[in-house]
């Protein structure tokens, strides 16, 4: 299994993490804790599960929430307000509003510039309930060549067999590395 190493962070390199649908929640977890170990701060762009269920998955699992920021795709749409835990997140109004969601990025990104600073995008397989293929290609595109632009690495998460094979290969060909989460027994 390849590893994301400090190196390949300090490189601005951008890796596809696959994971199984059952595990995707505790990969999030490794994930977020691997990035920190590498003492890394995470924009956590989450797609898949609110920022406060997040928040609390990582208190259960000891992560640091101080060095965690979100930009929440899912909440305010989901509740139709803003949830009460609004603390170190942005909330977009629409999944489907790529172009706010872009803006945010773009903010974030500019407001911790200079730092040591890894967005990650959970995920790619639960943005498909919202977008096509197709914006959700031409999006990733946008994150990264801009992470690449910048020097800022990213990890945009994804359910194995989750993807189309044409999205498949576009998000293969726009990151650096594809990094298997996924078990595989031996036969």
């Amino acid at each position: 299994m390849n590893a994301i190493t400090v190196d390949k962070l300090d490189e601005g390199h951008s890796f596809l993490i696959l994971s199984s649908a059952s595990a995707l929640k505790e990969n999030n977890v490794r994930l977020v804790r691997e990035i920190q170990h590498l003492h890394y701060q995470i924009i956590m762009i989450t797609f898949n599960q609110p920022s406060p269920i997040l928040k609390r998955t990582y208190l259960k699992n000891d992560i640091d929430l101080d060095t965690i920021i979100f930009i929440d795709a899912v909440s305010k749409y989901a509740l139709g307000t803003l949830p009460q835990d609004i603390d170190r997140a942005v909330f977009i109004n629409n999944p489907r509003n790529l172009t706010n969601l872009s803006v945010a990025i773009s903010e974030m990104l500019k407001e911790f510039a200079g730092t040591n600073i890894c967005v990650i995008l959970d995920s790619i397989t639960t943005m498909l309930i919202y977008l096509s293929s197709g914006d959700i290609s031409k999006f990733t595109h946008f994150m990264t060549s801009k992470l690449a632009i910048l020097g800022m690495p990213g990890c945009f998460i994804a359910v194995e067999n989750g993807l189309n094979p044409a999205l498949m290969t576009h998000l293969s060909t726009f990151t650096d590395e594809v990094i298997d989460f996924t078990p595989h027994t031996d036969d």
